[in-house]
């Protein structure tokens, strides 16, 4: 393994750690760093397998080294990938290669979180923050999933047994589970990859997602368009849309657009907001506040961190791993007697407090 691709993996992701544990898709970002002799990928960058392709494609149609970028706005701005014939890749050689771009094969899909997206079967994505391991996770799931699952085969056969076209039916067919995964009969799961040991309780809902290996998802919890981590739990009544759950998280509360750090917790009633009242979202970035991609995003609840019972944290906020938040204690009832004569009451200060 030559020395750029060394320093891509020990790079950290602001928010997160150590660059190849983060988890992405069905596995880590280690799984997406290039692996081929002729190809370089800069530090913190990942590639799908038809863009190291393409690059490659690039390099055989010159003859000779090039600096490969997916053509149109899915991949990360400046990601390019450095391909070449023979020889050892060097930090000169990957300096001096011309620039050429290739066709990422890009297309709209429906809305997202109120949001029409486009997504690119080739993509190059930079993850240094939090907020890129979303996005990318985000971006690279659709196409993934199905690359996966729509083959022609799997799709004539639903539509066969859902004795319709339509996508909604065509979409409960649209189902991969691993070994020894189990869903229970009352649950619904459409157009999602599910792990070994995968468990899916009653009344449950997981759409277009990947679960990985031994991750649960509890009665009555709704899982939309997430990547989850192995052993991961999504615990009764949760709600988690469009996020990235870590490795060992467990949600109980309510989260969009955000990302669980390996073995961090949020507990029932708790709520991340993605959205500010009236403004832009922005994120910490570098020390630097930044806008959020596309104008909204939700928070990142650090590695063992822990965020306690109905706890409330504003749009784009990260909570340093290990943290445990807690709620204040004055909201929280510890004098139940009621004042003589009140009829409404809310509790301030740990007693119930007259309202007129």
């Amino acid at each position: 393994m030559d020395t750029l691709e060394r320093e891509s993996e020990i790079e950290a992701v602001e928010g997160l750690g150590a660059f190849v544990e983060r988890t992405f898709l069905d596995g880590t970002l280690a799984d997406w760093t290039s692996r081929s002799p002729h190809v370089v990928l800069p530090p913190h960058t990942i590639a799908a397998k038809k863009a190291v392709a393409a690059a490659l494609a690039a390099a055989r149609a010159r003859g000779g080294d090039v600096r490969a970028a997916p053509r149109g706005s899915v991949s990360s701005v400046g990601a390019t990938i450095f391909a070449a014939l023979d020889g050892a890749p060097t930090p000169e050689r990957v300096a001096a290669a011309p620039l050429v771009e290739f066709d990422a094969e890009e297309r709209e899909l429906p809305e997202l979180a109120g949001e029409r997206l486009r997504v690119a079967d080739a993509w190059v994505f930079r993850v240094e923050h939090w907020s890129d391991l979303l996005w990318a996770n985000l971006l690279a799931m659709g196409p993934w999933l199905w690359t996966e699952l729509a083959t022609p085969w799997r799709l004539g056969l639903s539509a066969l047994s859902a004795l319709s076209v339509r996508p909604e039916a065509v979409a409960g067919g649209l189902v991969r589970c691993g070994a020894d995964a189990w869903v229970h009969p009352r649950a619904a799961v459409e157009f999602s990859v599910l792990g070994p040991g995968v468990r899916v309780g009653a009344g449950a809902v997981v759409r277009g997602s990947i679960l990985g290996e031994g991750a649960v998802v509890e009665d009555l919890a709704l899982v939309e368009g997430c990547v989850v981590g192995a052993g991961a739990r999504i615990q009764r009544q949760a709600m988690a849309k469009f996020s990235v759950l870590e490795a060992g998280s467990a949600h109980a509360g309510v989260v969009q657009l955000g990302v669980l750090g390996a073995g961090a917790q949020v507990r029932q009633g708790a709520v991340l907001f993605d959205q500010s009242l009236g403004k832009p979202v922005q994120v910490l970035r570098r020390r630097v506040l930044s806008p959020a991609p596309r104008g909204m995003i939700g928070v990142c609840v650090g590695p063992l961190a822990v965020i306690g019972q109905g706890v409330r944290i504003a749009a784009g906020r990260a909570i340093p791993p290990g943290l445990l938040v807690l709620p204040e204690a004055g909201a929280v009832l510890a004098d139940p007697a009621v004042p003589a004569g009140t009829q409404r009451a809310r509790v301030s200060g740990g007693r119930l407090e007259p309202l007129s």
